[in-house]
């Protein structure tokens, strides 16, 4: 019997998904309409937003059925206007995520965990400066 790679964008889905639930504007790989500034940088509201980068996830088994998981990873970047927002947003897609079995058709998902992740930093190369706060995840999977 020969089972194929698992797909990783169902996985991201769901990891998109726990996160736009928070609710939170998410997007992969770009910035999501909704998020950021509002109007004129500096003189209109920010709304905190985060951006998932995930791995094409790597196969995973044994002799008989070498292909039966997929080890998925993922960066999501979370910006705010300042070092307590991004950490307190960051606080809530870990919420969302971490400890949590996501929903992924036809798949049978472990708990989401955290191999950790960098320091938050500030990024000056924009006026007015943000912060970058990084949630990495890591969960496995395998036929339902």
């Amino acid at each position: 019997m020969t089972i194929p790679i698992a797909p990783t964008a169902p996985h991201t889905d769901a990891v998109v998904a726990a996160i736009a639930a928070i609710p939170m504007p998410v997007e992969r790989a770009k910035k999501p309409a909704g998020g950021g500034w509002q109007g004129d940088p500096g003189t209109s509201d920010y709304v905190p937003y985060a951006v998932v980068y995930p791995s094409p996830g790597v196969p995973d088994g044994n002799e008989a059925e070498p292909l039966e998981y997929l080890d998925y990873s993922a960066q999501i970047n979370i910006w705010g206007i300042t070092e307590p927002q991004a950490e307190r947003v960051a606080d809530l897609v870990r919420a969302a995520l971490i400890g949590r079995r996501l929903t992924v058709a036809g798949r049978s998902t472990y708990r989401v965990q955290t191999p950790g992740g960098p320091p938050i930093r500030r990024d000056d190369s924009v006026q007015p400066s943000t912060y970058l706060a990084v949630v990495e995840i890591a969960f496995r999977s395998q036929p339902a």
